[in-house]
Order: C-alpha cells, then sequence, then structure tokens
C-alpha cells in the first residue's frame, strides 16, 4: 500500500513555456478531469494534441474517427484508435469474452461460466493489438513534436466495464442496490464476473500507462537530445481529504472495484519513477461526471468542498460570488450551512467514519447498512435543490478539476513524488 501523501503546496512555477506540448493519451469528454488540465496548459501557451479511443463499426470492428466525428473534436488529432480492453478481442475458437455471456440473463447472473483459456487468449490479442496500435500512434506523435520542445502525456485511459450485456444490469445492483436490491460487492467481486470485470479494468485503467511510457521511449530520448523532457502524469483515485469538523480527514467512496486497478496504476509510477522517467499520479478528489454516475452517491463527498471554501478564503470575493451563486441553486427554505451540517453528520457517523473510512484496508466493499445511509443522504441534498438536473456539483465539479489541472501542471515536470494525493484544503487554496 502507498503512503498516503497530500500534495499541500504546490511549484511556483510550471517550468513549461509556450509552445511546449501537452498531449492527451486517451480521448477527452465533456465533464471530464483532463479538461482542467487542458485550461491550464493553454493559459501557458503550449499546444495541446489529441487522441481517440475510435469507434466499432456494425461488426464491431475498431475504426478510426470518420470526417464528419472529426469535424466535432479539438485539433490537431491522431487518428488512431487507443481503445484499449479485450473484451471484443474473439480467440481462435471465434469468440470473444462478451459473446460467451451473450443471453445471459440476470437472475443467472451467480452462475456464469467462461472458458479462461479463451478468455486468456482474447487478453493476450487484445494487449498485442494495443501495444501495436501505441506504436502506430507514438510514431505520428513523433512527427509533430518540434526539436527543443517539453513534452506532457496526460493519460486519461479509466474503467474497462466490458461490454457484455449482463454487466452493467449487475453492476447497477452492486454500486446502487439498497433494501431489497442490496447486492454484495464483495460476493461479485468473488465470482466469475467480477474475475473478469478485474482483468478488464487492470489493463485499461492501469497497463495502458505502462504501455504509454514503455513505447514512447524512442520518442523520449529523441526529445531529451534536443533539449526537451517528457513527464507523464495519470489520473488517479484513492480517496481523499475533506473538511470534517475543522479537520482535513481522509475518506473514500466505497465500493469502488475500479480502485485495485488504480492501486495497480500507482505502482507503475513508482516503478517507472525508479528508471528516470518522469511520471506521477494524482489521486484526485470526487467529482460528479458522465462515467462516475453509476456510483451511487459518490457526489456526498463534493459537497464538503463549500466548507473548505470558507476556511481557507471565506472572505475573499471569490468564494462570496460562489457562495451566493450556490445558495441560489437551493430552494428558500434550505441552505449551503444545512448541507455542510448533513454531510458532515454522514461522514462523522459511526458506520461511515470508522467503519467505512479505513485507508490501509482501501478500497472497501459496500455493505447494505452503508448503501442505504449514502442514497439516503444523497437524496435529502438533491431535494434541497430548485432543480434536480441543476446541482451544486457541477459548479463545484468545475471547480476541482481546475484545481487539479493547475496542481499537475506546476508539479509534472519534476514530480517530488510519483504519487499525490489533491485533497479539499489545496482545491479551495488553489481556486
Amino acid at each position: 500500500m502507498q503512503s498516503f501523501e497530500p500534495l499541500r503546496e504546490i511549484r511556483p512555477e510550471t517550468g513549461y513555456k509556450k509552445d511546449d506540448v501537452l498531449v492527451i493519451f486517451g480521448e477527452v469528454f465533456a465533464r471530464g478531469y483532463v479538461n482542467g488540465l487542458i485550461d491550464q496548459a493553454r493559459k501557458a501557451g503550449m499546444k495541446v494534441i489529441f487522441s481517440t479511443v475510435g469507434r466499432r463499426d456494425d461488426q464491431d470492428q475498431l475504426r478510426p474517427l470518420t470526417a464528419e466525428e472529426l469535424a466535432t473534436k479539438e485539433q490537431p488529432l491522431i487518428n488512431i484508435p487507443l481503445e484499449c480492453g479485450f473484451d471484443l478481442e474473439k480467440s481462435s475458437a471465434g469468440k470473444s469474452p462478451a459473446d460467451q455471456l451473450a443471453g445471459l440473463k440476470l437472475s443467472q447472473a451467480d452462475q456464469a461460466q467462461l472458458d479462461w483459456g479463451q478468455i486468456e487468449e482474447s487478453r493476450q490479442k487484445g494487449r498485442e493489438s494495443f501495444r501495436a496500435r501505441v506504436r502506430e500512434w507514438v510514431a505520428a506523435l513523433d512527427k509533430q513534436i518540434p526539436a527543443g520542445r517539453n513534452v506532457l502525456f496526460a493519460h486519461t485511459m479509466a474503467g474497462g466495464v466490458p461490454r457484455a450485456k449482463i454487466i452493467l444490469p449487475v453492476m447497477n445492483r452492486v454500486f446502487k442496490g439498497h433494501g431489497e436490491r442490496y447486492a454484495s460487492s464483495q460476493d461479485f467481486w468473488n465470482n466469475t464476473l467480477g474475475k473478469f470485470c478485474a482483468m478488464s479494468f487492470l489493463d485499461v485503467t492501469a497497463n495502458s500507462f505502462a504501455d504509454l511510457m514503455d513505447l514512447s521511449e524512442p520518442l523520449r530520448e529523441r526529445v531529451s537530445q534536443s533539449g526537451g523532457q517528457v513527464s507523464y502524469v495519470a489520473y488517479g483515485y484513492h480517496g481523499t481529504e475533506i473538511l470534517m469538523g475543522q479537520e482535513y480527514k481522509w475518506q473514500s467512496y466505497a465500493p469502488y472495484l475500479q480502485g485495485f486497478a488504480k492501486v495497480e496504476l500507482e505502482q507503475i509510477a513508482v516503478r517507472f519513477g525508479l528508471k528516470g522517467v518522469q511520471a506521477s499520479v494524482y489521486n484526485a478528489p470526487e467529482i460528479l461526471t458522465n462515467s462516475s454516475s453509476i456510483f451511487l452517491g459518490v457526489e456526498v463527498a463534493l459537497y464538503p468542498l463549500l466548507g473548505a471554501l470558507k476556511k481557507e478564503g471565506g472572505a475573499h470575493p471569490l468564494t462570496r460570488d460562489l457562495m451566493a451563486t450556490c445558495q441560489a441553486l437551493l430552494k428558500p427554505e434550505h441552505s449551503l450551512d444545512e448541507i455542510l451540517n448533513l454531510t458532515d453528520q454522514y461522514f462523522r457517523s459511526e458506520l461511515i467514519g470508522k467503519h467505512w473510512s479505513k485507508y490501509e484496508i482501501w478500497p472497501q466493499h459496500n455493505g447494505p447498512e452503508q448503501m442505504a445511509l449514502m442514497r439516503t443522504t444523497s437524496e435529502k441534498i438533491i431535494e434541497m435543490h430548485r432543480d434536480e438536473k441543476n446541482l451544486l456539483t457541477a459548479r463545484l465539479s468545475e471547480l476541482v478539476f481546475n484545481a487539479c489541472g493547475k496542481a499537475m501542471l506546476h508539479e509534472a515536470m519534476k514530480p517530488r513524488k510519483p504519487v499525490w494525493w489533491i485533497g479539499h484544503d489545496l482545491v479551495a487554496r488553489l481556486v
């Protein structure tokens, strides 16, 4: 387990100059963490080069973006598909892992069977295919990096939920189920579907970072020889500090099954750092994104940022304006202090504070009482809003990913640690 290292202060200067290059390894979608890093890089005058994971055709074959699809994307973009994973990769028997699970009903999920020999074959083929496309992508990228430029790679690969129809309904039960619909994440993780997901999460979330650093070594050497430097950053999640009472304390969302792959992501940064590669993983606070919405109540940990903002700069005009904007989103009979009291009670409760906030045993699985309390707390806060489609979480999420982007850009060139935690204290100070 990596020792807990909160980033308290950032370097005053980024080290990056005009026309240095930020390269996005993955695809940029709306409301994601990497948007904050892109904004900060552009403010520094850096060139941003985008990528794509590609798309699947009617026969499930991976393809580049079409001209019409490219027209909706920011440029320059290297149009070589960087989709990672093996769930749709066919074995020599002609079946992909998703094919093996076709037709399985929700009631049969616990009895799922997989031919692990074919799974390993598909996994190996998927890894080889991905690495071949990364090599091609690096060769195309190399032509766009002028001599003497510093280069920052941002690894944005995450998730890896297998595209078998049975997986999402089962995961919805695990991540959102409560009461009679409660499903144990530990039971799921230990059965056939969970073991399959673990392999997929590991390849997409973690191993792709190692592949990027491994296969871009020739580019790294060429940039170094011309007077530049190459660094790598990746987005982790391993819980974070939020304000509880008047202290910043670590907490984490549960059940976060992708967390096992995030731990490996951290170790990859450590291993490559020992080889002299400038690599760092940043464990960011929870935000509400399109992809994180599958996790029930993940946004509850975002609201205490309001308290951190008051603590770190309550008299600042930006804080006062932000509080007024946020208050206007609530019904007249509710207040921001009411939300802060509710979340404080939640995180300091006997159940959550003592049993679901243990760094040493992270990632933690769920429990029926924990899931019920998380859902109740989430619903209470949402009901305080004037419009359930216009929540505080959108504004607060933007503050988080902008602050994370600034912290990452200032630390990336000469990372002091291979793994950092960005807490609400730093986010508030950077705001």
